[in-house]
């Protein structure tokens, strides 16, 4: 195990880091179309595996990690927290994919990227220094993203989704269980 910065780190962490930084390069010199279809081949995966998604995500509710109590209980416990105000209920829910809207609008994100314009080769300032020297800052892929979050299985796809169409690749680690409000303590 390796540390910097007192981060410790494992081989297993690092050998993906290497191998995300080395697709990286591949990602990112895709053109807008291979972009395009690599999100529509995402969102027809979500919608064909809807049913089991939906339930692995259900398995993950049945276990909530809550550290002021410093044991890991089941969702009908979590629940019956919630019904004594001993834990936020906002905490139970964005945890659900099943809400209502909640998965379809997940879904919907994916394409909504997917017809945004392509971030990567846009000019967003010329100017001529010389006669026939022209200086250029133009959008391109910078490689790869680490993106922490709290509990929201829906950004998995979401950060995946901007990711591809701006030609990153991303790791993310197992999302936090913890309020917000502990992770500031």
């Amino acid at each position: 195990m390796a540390s910097t910065n007192g981060i410790s780190t494992t081989n297993k962490e690092i050998v993906l880091a290497k191998l995300a930084k080395q697709a990286s390069l591949t990602l990112g010199a895709l053109s807008l179309s291979a972009r395009n279809a690599a999100l529509q081949k995402m969102y027809d995966t979500l919608t064909a595996q809807k049913d089991a998604i939906l339930e692995a995500n259900r398995l993950d509710m049945q276990v909530t990690l809550v550290p002021r109590y410093q044991r890991v209980l089941n969702l009908q416990a979590a629940q019956e927290l919630v019904k004594k105000g001993e834990l936020q209920a906002s905490m139970v829910k964005r945890l659900d994919l099943a809400l209502p809207g909640k998965y379809a609008s997940m879904c919907q994100g994916v394409l909504d990227i997917m017809n945004l314009p392509d971030p990567l080769g846009r000019v967003t300032y010329a100017t001529e220094m010389d006669h026939g020297l022209e200086l250029k800052r133009v959008s391109c892929a910078l490689g790869v993203l680490l993106v922490i979050f709290e509990a929201r299985p829906e950004v998995v796809v979401n950060i995946t989704a901007l990711a591809l169409k701006s030609g990153k690749t991303s790791l993310s680690p197992i999302p936090l269980l913890l309020p917000s409000e502990e992770m500031e303590s």
